[in-house]
């Protein structure tokens, strides 16, 4: 005797649309993220075990979803630049040495390279049935990487590994949006609720930090991910500020998460001191990135919650230049709502070059460092406009902790560019510098111009976005070399022109 009871075919008309419209699109983001995040873990994982078998399960698992699973590769990207070091922490009881954790805090660049080598090689495979339109793009994408391997080159003759590693900060963005531009101008993809989960996937990680934070560092293992990361950019340049300009002395990790309000000496005065949110990344001003591209993301969809939720997370990250970045973002979406997208690019970049000029000023009279890093780069310009090759100079310096803060604010520049972007971008790269930023430029007002014939919030949002960002990488490093700054702008824009070329919009708009 059978206990099963078959639906009538009506009952059953109306449950398939109900699955279709929620359990499958449900079950398909599930298992999305549920690879992504597999592809991001294992390897650290089987690093705990060795090296080499950590190295060989991220090639074999990122080479085998992309080549199946393109858009869950993609995903997996997002998922690693957000992720690996809250997994890395976890693990970091097995990391054996320094150079043990740097090459493990490496594989999202890893799965990063494998996936833009078997998405890109499968587009150049079909290189004859490509669509034209996105000609013009992989053309200045493919110059700009030709011009940034031949600074490698000479750089990694003076400087080793940290050419290495600059290279992979410089390259990111753009490898990100040659996967992004030749998967979404070959297929339809849709990715709008992978990106969305890890949004708030990342929006719980901030409020579980910002409810209990010493039992997110506790239960993350927090303190030996620290513990492994104290070097210039934690232990030593904030240790050293600290003591120097506030006469705080750090006793302890959360010290050092505390700073002034929005870490600006203008600000000091108003006695507000707030405890930074580092996110998963364990990284506050490029969490802070990815949470402003989230939350543009978001609210340019209409989620307005969960922007909300978002916002309220940037302003606990405080740091200026993702605040500054949403603010004019949401100012130049209003004039492309009012007066079209010229006027409203044009504006946008105009206040931009106003922000950067009094950024500049500001900066020189309070002994700023990101300024007095950038004053390093225009002061060396002029002596070598060819530039010194990809290594030399930056944060992640080896001479970075020589520094003297009190000589530099008394000189007016550091000895040479650091906490600027395009400051060691020109000290690196000469000239060609101002290639690389134009190009950016150019994308962004393509986008811009996508955005006139869709109308299309996002795709406003985007450029405007893309071309704050740019205009960031004066003050800031992380604007351009974190993964999760730069790269995910340029990988939204990346979308948008393939989607745009696949859909014959590129190419009316260029004809």
């Amino acid at each position: 005797m059978s206990l099963s009871i078959a639906a009538s075919p009506a009952a059953q008309a109306d449950v398939m649309p109900a699955f279709d419209r929620w359990l499958r699109p449900f079950a398909e983001l599930t298992v999305t993220i549920a690879i992504a995040a597999i592809v991001t873990m294992a390897p650290v994982a089987a690093h705990g075990v060795h090296a080499g078998l950590g190295i060989v399960t991220a090639l074999l698992l990122t080479a085998a979803v992309a080549w199946r699973l393109p858009q869950v590769a993609l995903v997996a990207v997002l998922f690693s630049f957000l992720f690996q070091n809250l997994f890395v922490s976890l693990m970091s009881g097995f990391v054996r040495s320094e150079t043990d954790f740097d090459i493990i805090r490496a594989y999202n660049f890893l799965i990063l390279c494998v996936t833009w080598l078997v998405v890109v090689g499968t587009f150049l495979a079909h290189w004859r049935r490509r669509v034209r339109a996105v000609d013009p793009y992989v053309k200045v994408s493919v110059a700009l990487m030709a011009i940034i391997g031949l600074y490698f080159m000479a750089g990694f003759v003076f400087n080793g590994m940290t050419a290495v590693v600059y290279l992979r900060n410089i390259v990111t963005p753009l490898l990100l949006f040659q996967v992004c531009l030749a998967l979404f101008s070959a297929h339809e993809v849709r990715i709008s609720r992978g990106i969305a989960a890890l949004g708030v996937l990342g929006a719980i990680c901030g409020l579980f930090e910002f409810a209990a934070r010493d039992a997110w560092l506790a239960w993350t293992n927090g303190y030996g991910y620290w513990e492994l990361a104290s070097g210039p950019n934690w232990a030593t340049l904030d240790w050293d500020k600290a003591v120097r300009q506030t006469g705080r002395v750090i006793v302890g990790l959360t010290d050092t998460f505390t700073i002034d309000f929005f870490n600006s000496p203008l600000l000091a005065d108003i006695g507000i001191r707030m405890m930074r949110l580092f996110g998963p990344n364990m990284h506050a001003i490029s969490y802070s990135y990815a949470l402003s591209f989230f939350t543009v993301f978001a609210l340019f969809r209409g989620r307005f919650i969960q922007a909300a939720v978002l916002l309220f997370l940037v302003f606990l990250c405080n740091a200026k230049g993702p605040m500054i970045l949403l603010a004019l973002t949401g100012v130049g979406w209003v004039l492309f709502r009012l007066f079209g997208a010229g006027f409203a690019f044009l504006v946008h970049a105009a206040a931009l070059g106003c922000y950067a000029v009094i950024g500049v000023i500001v900066g020189l009279r309070i002994g700023d460092f990101h300024v007095l890093g950038l004053m390093a780069a225009l002061h060396e310009f002029p002596l070598n406009p060819i530039g010194y090759g990809i290594g030399t100079a930056g944060n992640l310096s080896p001479q970075f902790t020589t520094i003297n803060w009190y000589e530099a604010q008394a000189l007016g520049r550091t000895p040479f560019p650091v906490e600027s972007s395009i400051g060691v971008l020109m000290h690196q790269m000469g000239v060609f510098t101002f290639a690389v930023v134009a190009a950016y430029v150019w994308l962004a007002w393509r986008v811009m111009r996508i955005a006139r014939e869709t109308g299309n919030a996002l795709h406003a949002a985007a450029a405007l976005g893309l071309l704050a960002v740019v205009a960031n990488g004066l003050f800031q490093e992380e604007a351009f070399f974190a993964p999760l700054a730069l790269a995910l702008y340029l990988g939204l824009a990346g979308m948008i022109i393939g989607a745009a070329a696949r859909t014959g919009l590129e190419g009316r708009i260029r004809s």
